[in-house]
């Protein structure tokens, strides 16, 4: 995403100008010390000189005669951006499981990088990206097949999406009722029957 790309190029320009503003600092080629005797001579900034540093960044104006200090502000105004926009615009997908067993589920966000267990009502969320468009639900039960459930969220109108899971087909049908075996219906032989014989 374009967003996280232009975050991690401000956070390495941030880096780059603190590290390097340090390493002028350690060696002697930009000081602090011009502006400690400006503060004790208590005399005002000339203003009418050229600035050490100009920088212009849309609405940001940065300009100042003490280099160290402007390098530490653009540091500090890539960190500022990064931060913006590293965060993003989200959203909320929020389902509810409609299975009694909800909580033993697991629902895993596949795109997203996202895994969340329902509440004992079934309830589940998980904030992704607003850029988003396809969000696909895979619930399970430990060791089992997922079911899969596609989600749009732009285009979903009310939440939490209620999300049915299907029988397993792979499911043990359930016991039929015992025979009983009735004596009044079981005819007696009186000769004996030959052996059976395969052919």
């Amino acid at each position: 995403m374009i967003e996280n790309v232009i975050a991690i190029i401000a956070a390495l320009g941030g880096i780059i100008l603190v590290i390097g503003s340090l390493v002028l600092l350690y060696q002697g080629r930009i000081t602090l010390q011009a502006i400690q005797n400006r503060v004790q001579q208590g005399k005002q900034a000339d203003t009418s000189g050229t600035d050490a540093l100009s920088v212009e960044i849309g609405q940001i104006k940065v300009r100042s005669q003490y280099p160290t200090i402007a390098l530490f502000l653009v540091a500090a105004g890539c960190f500022w951006l990064a931060l913006q926009y590293g965060k993003g615009q989200r959203r909320v997908v929020s389902g509810v499981l409609d299975n009694p067993d909800a909580k033993d589920y697991t629902v895993m966000y596949t795109g997203v990088m996202g895994v969340v267990y329902p509440d004992d009502k079934g309830q589940f969320e998980q904030e992704v990206p607003e850029d988003v468009h396809l969000v696909v639900l895979e619930i399970a039960k430990g060791g089992e097949e997922p079911q899969k459930f596609p989600l749009y969220p732009a285009k979903e109108t009310e939440w939490p999406v209620k999300c049915s899971l299907k029988a397993a087909a792979n499911a043990t049908p359930s016991p039929g009722p015992k025979l009983k075996v009735d004596p009044a219906q079981v005819a007696t032989v009186n000769e004996e029957l030959p052996p059976l014989k395969a052919q």
